[in-house]
Formats: C-alpha cells, structure tokens, sequence
C-alpha cells in the first residue's frame, strides 16, 4: 500500500512528479546508507533487538507523515526527511531479518520459511495497490499512510512476542574491525559477489526501464493504467505460484538454478518493446515474479546455509548494499536515455542484457559448479513446476 499512498500523498497535497522523485529518491539513499550499520549492528548485538527499533523508527516516521498530509499542505522538506528516516529504517532492518531467521527456525527449514516470507511480501505486492487504490477514492492517500504506518506496530507487538534463544556472539575490538571481518567474508566467497554484481547490473539496467517506462508505455500505447496494473498483478501472482511449488523442494545447484530463472525478466521488456498484446505481456510478467520468487527463496536460504551466523548481518549488508547500490543511478538515468534513444531501444537493450548476462554468469564455474553441502533429497527441477 505504502508506494501508491505515498505517491498520491505528494501529488494531492500540491507536489509535482519531481517532488515526488526526490521525496522516494531519499528513501533509496538512506536505506543504502544504514545497510552497512545494519548489519554490523545485528550481528554486534540482538538482532531481534534491532528490528525493533527500526520498526519503532519506521512507525514514528510514517505516522508523522500521515499526519502532516492529513493537516494539508505539507512542506515538502519535512516528506523528504521523513521519508529518509523510514529508509534508515529499512536499512537497518533488512539484514537483521536475514540473520534473524537463522535463529528461530531449523536449519532444515529455512529454504521453506524463506519460501512463505517471500509468498506473504507477493501476495501484499497483488493486494496492496488495489486496496489503497480504493481507499483512496473513498477517504485520502494521508489515510493509507496512516494504515502503512500502524502495519509496523503490529510489527512491533509481532516481535516483542517472539521468544528464542540468542545464540552467543563475540565481541570484535571495535565496530570498524566488524565491518572488516563482513567485508572479508562477502570478497572470500566469489559466488556472492558475483551473483551481487549481476543483480545490480540488472536493478539498474533491466528493472529501472521496466518501472520508469512500463507505465509510461502503458499509457501511451496499451490504453492507461488499468493494463498496466494487469501486468503487474500477473508478475505478482507468478511470484505466489512459485512460492507454492517451492515449498519442500531446494536445488542441487542453486545458483544456476537462480541464474536461469532471473533470465525471464527479458520477456515482459520485450513484450513492451514489440507492443504485444497485453495479455502476452502480461504472460511475461507472471514468468518474471516465477523468476523473482524463484531467486529470493533460494538465494536467501544459500546465504544464509553457506554463511557462518556470527558474520551473517554483515554478509547479507554488503548483498543488500552491492545489489542495490546502482538502482537509483538507473531510475535517474533512464529518462534522458529514452529521450534519446527511445522507449523500445531502451527495452531492447534491458531485454538482451538480461539474456547475455545469464550466459556469461552460467559460464563461471563459481556459479556453475557450486553445490549446496546440505541439500535434501528433493532436487528442484522439472517436477518441482518451475520451468527452467
């Protein structure tokens, strides 16, 4: 809900699309920016401790910009410093979660709790823009911030409930020698790190053009927004069907089996750039959630199987931080270029990469020949429903 009530929260209240670049601009930049002390942080102290806080910051933040928006007019100032708050939040959250996860369920289990944490984020990505759409037309967009803002007390309470039993942690001389300890386990495994670099290369280069220009294609070509919140209800709706059939099932080779997945996100580019029709778009988008949900359940559980628990926080700041250190270059960049070269130049080029970069990443035998040590039985493959 919170992207379609914070995006209608500026422009209602008298803000512009620039308003509101740099209102989401700042939010992308301080989650960047704490994602470092997240993970320091989390793996220093209680890592559920830090999820706390962070949810306790992030309600602070988005109720006080529900307000604001409720009030009328206001500056947009404070909206960029509230939203930048909330992306510290974000920052300092994200890793705790990883390492967090490791704590409360079997090792057994994480591929499959991976697999429902990703299938609840899927099912809010369908839900959440429809039912702040309609309460919007019915109430404002300050109303849907404040609904988003109170998610995270029940975050809060969520947490506050959970109880486990903390694994003890050493303590490093200082917090500058932890971050050395996760730098040196994230460039020590050069199947993270490259695995890193081929996902920022795709924020900036395929999934970029997909945000800033599907909507803009959508409208001037497809006939407005209704097809494109089609498309985007089909890449979340894949995303949920490959939920389902993960559950119970973990490669053998995990990271070539994420690598070919993520491959399909050149499908709906191309459908854009052709001008398919929206169904066969749509058809596109729902392999690329497949592919989406596909990658996150499995690359999460790998790291967190293939990575000790003291350093775990740490590893997964340097993933976050190196997998999204290029999307907001491309959100800025992707506009001009288009200008320049065109809309389906442009989609082309995120289409091809997409494609080249798989079989360049497969042909590393970091990626190709690594194995997961404590695989089950059950190998992910034709029968497990995920076309490879």
């Amino acid at each position: 809900m919170a992207p379609v009530g914070v995006a209608f929260a500026v422009l209602d209240t008298g803000g512009n699309a620039s308003d509101l670049g740099l209102v989401l601009t700042a939010s992308v930049i301080a989650t960047i920016a704490f994602l470092l002390v997240g993970g320091v942080v989390a793996d220093r102290f209680s890592r559920r401790g830090v999820m706390l806080g962070s949810d306790t910051l992030r309600c602070a933040a988005q109720g006080a910009f529900a307000v604001l928006v409720l009030m009328g007019h206001p500056p947009l100032w404070a909206l960029i410093g509230l939203s930048a708050v909330g992306g510290a939040g974000t920052g300092l959250f994200s890793p705790a979660l990883t390492a967090l996860t490791t704590e409360v369920v079997r090792a057994d289990d994480l591929h499959d709790a991976n697999v429902l944490l990703g299938m609840a984020k899927n099912i809010g990505i369908i839900a959440g823009p429809a039912v702040a759409g309609a309460l919007i037309a019915v109430t404002s967009a300050g109303v849907v911030v404040a609904i988003d803002a109170a998610t995270y007390a029940v975050s809060v309470i969520s947490l506050a409930l959970l109880h486990f039993e903390i694994s003890p942690r050493g303590v490093a001389r200082s917090k500058l020698d932890d971050l050395r300890d996760g730098w040196g386990a994230w460039t020590a495994r050069p199947w993270i790190w490259i695995t890193d670099i081929k996902f920022a290369l795709f924020n900036a280069v395929v999934y970029a053009p997909l945000l800033v220009l599907g909507p803009a294609v959508a409208r001037a070509r497809l006939g407005g927004a209704t097809p494109w919140g089609l498309i985007l209800t089909a890449q979340g709706a894949g995303a949920v069907v490959a939920g389902l059939a993960l559950i119970g099932r973990r490669p053998s080779r995990p990271l070539v089996v994420i690598t070919i997945a993520q491959a399909a996100w050149a499908l709906p580019l191309a459908g854009l750039a052709l001008l398919l029709p929206v169904p066969v778009i749509a058809a596109g988008a729902f392999a690329a959630g497949i592919g989406s949900a596909t990658f996150f359940a499995i690359w999460t559980t790998t790291l967190q199987r293939n990575v000790p628990p003291r350093l775990l926080a740490r590893v997964s700041s340097f993933d976050y931080l190196s997998s999204f250190a290029f999307a907001p270059i491309g959100l800025a960049v992707v506009g001009p270029i288009a200008s320049a070269l065109g809309s389906s130049t442009l989609l082309w080029i995120g289409a091809s990469w997409q494609i080249l970069s798989t079989i360049v990443v497969l042909a590393l035998p970091q990626i190709r020949d690594f194995r997961d040590p404590a695989k089950s039985s059950t190998v992910l493959g034709v029968g497990a429903g995920i076309p490879l």
